[in-house]
C-alpha cells in the first residue's frame, strides 16, 4: 500500500475508534437524533469555514450523482449506528463494525468488478470468523436489537465504501465530504425537530463529543477516508476498520470500565492477523 494511504488509514481508523467512546458518553445526556444534528451541524459549519477561507474549493459538477452515497452515509449508517450504541457497549459496537471489510469484499466483485485471489478470500474468511466470535456471544433480549441496528450500519457502511470508490473518479475527497456533512446537518436537524426532541444541551460530555465528532470524526476522518478510497480499492482501505475495532475496545475498557470476554479477544486476534497479512501482501 502507498505510504500516504497507510497513514490516512491509521489516522481515520484511530479517530473513528475513539468516536464510539465520545458518542456513548454523549448519549447518556442527549437523544440520538439531537446529537446527530449537533455533530453534523458542527461538521458542516467547519467545512463552510474552510470554503470561505479558500482551504477547500468546489468545482462545477453534477453533485446530484452523490445522492445514493449520502443516503447510505451519513443518513442510514449513522441512524443505525447511533441507535445501536444506545443498546450495546462501545467496545462491542466497535467490534461489530469490523464486519464492514467482509461485506465490502462480498459487494465489490459485483459492483466494482474488483476482486482478490484465493488467499485474499481466505484472509477475509478469517476476519469473518473473528467477527463471528465477537458478535455471536453475549446475545440477550436487551442487546439483540442493538446488534441488529449495528449490523444494518455495517451494510450501509459497506455500500458507502463501494459507491465512494466509483464516485471518486469524478469527485474529489473534499467535494464528497462536503456534501456528506451538508446532508447530515440538514437531514438530522429536520428529523430531530420533527420529533420534538431538539433542544440545546450544554453538558460537558455532549459539548466535547459534538466537537470531537463534528470536527475530527466527521470533517477530518471522512476526508482521509475518501482520499484513501480514491487511491485504492475499498477491498483494502476498509480493512482499517479492524484497527478502529481495536481502538474502540481499548477506549471502552479504559474509560468506561467495559469488559471484554475471552472469545472476543480470540476474535480480535483473528481479525488483526488477517488485516496484517492482507496489508503486507503485494497486490
Amino acid at each position: 500500500m502507498d505510504l500516504k494511504v497507510l497513514l490516512s488509514g491509521f489516522s481515520y481508523s484511530t479517530i473513528f475508534g475513539l468516536s464510539f467512546l465520545f458518542t456513548k458518553n454523549a448519549l447518556d445526556h442527549v437523544t440520538p437524533l439531537t446529537f446527530l444534528s449537533f455533530r453534523f451541524s458542527v461538521a458542516f459549519l467547519t467545512y463552510l469555514l474552510l470554503l470561505i477561507t479558500g482551504v477547500v474549493k468546489l468545482g462545477k459538477k453534477p453533485y446530484w450523482k452523490l445522492w445514493k452515497l449520502v443516503l447510505f452515509q451519513p443518513v442510514l449508517y449513522f441512524l443505525f449506528e447511533t441507535y445501536g450504541l444506545q443498546r450495546v457497549n462501545s467496545s462491542e459496537a466497535g467490534m461489530i463494525i469490523a464486519l464492514i471489510p467482509v461485506v465490502v469484499n462480498l459487494l465489490a466483485p459485483f459492483i466494482l468488478k474488483e476482486k482478490g485471489d484465493l488467499l485474499h478470500y481466505f484472509l477475509v474468511g478469517m476476519g469473518f470468523l473473528g467477527v463471528s466470535l465477537i458478535v455471536g456471544f453475549n446475545i440477550t433480549p436487551g442487546n439483540i436489537i442493538g446488534k441488529a441496528f449495528l449490523l444494518l450500519a455495517v451494510l450501509s457502511g459497506a455500500m458507502y465504501s463501494v459507491l465512494s470508490r466509483k464516485l471518486s473518479k469524478e469527485f474529489t475527497p473534499a467535494e464528497i465530504t462536503f456534501f456528506m456533512m451538508m446532508t447530515g446537518a440538514v437531514f438530522f436537524t429536520l428529523l430531530s425537530l420533527s420529533k420534538g426532541g431538539f433542544r440545546p444541551v450544554f453538558n460537558v460530555h455532549v459539548v466535547i463529543g459534538t466537537l470531537y465528532l463534528g470536527v475530527l470524526s466527521s470533517t477530518v476522518a471522512f476526508f482521509l477516508l475518501n482520499y484513501a478510497i480514491g487511491k485504492m480499492s475499498p477491498i483494502f482501505t476498509t480493512l482499517f476498520s479492524n484497527f478502529t475495532t481495536v481502538i474502540s475496545v481499548i477506549a471502552g475498557v479504559v474509560f468506561r470500565n467495559e469488559t471484554v470476554e475471552i472469545q472476543q479477544i480470540a476474535g480480535m486476534g483473528l481479525i488483526i492477523v488477517s488485516i496484517i497479512a492482507m496489508a503486507v501482501r503485494k497486490e
